[in-house]
């Protein structure tokens, strides 16, 4: 009785470590806001999780919005 409990506590235990398995996409969500019209010409370049480098991250927040296809930040940097 003691081995079987033993085994179900080391189940869930390594069921609770396995962590967020779902279909999460890879990389982070970009912060987008609202209204976004434009962005700045600043160079600070992103890969996005689709293997394309924006100029920024507001650059691939527009891109989402024109797309209608979310795609988040795989890296900081060029792809």
């Amino acid at each position: 009785m003691k081995v079987t409990g033993i085994c179900l506590l080391s189940a869930l235990v390594l069921l609770s470590l396995s962590g967020n398995t779902g279909a999460e996409p890879e990389g982070r969500k970009p912060n987008c806001y609202n209204t976004v019209n434009g962005c700045t010409k600043i160079f600070n370049p992103v890969c996005g999780t689709n293997g394309v480098t924006y100029g920024n991250e507001c650059m691939l927040c527009l891109e989402n919005q024109r797309r209608q296809v979310p795609v988040y930040i795989k890296k900081s940097g060029v792809c």
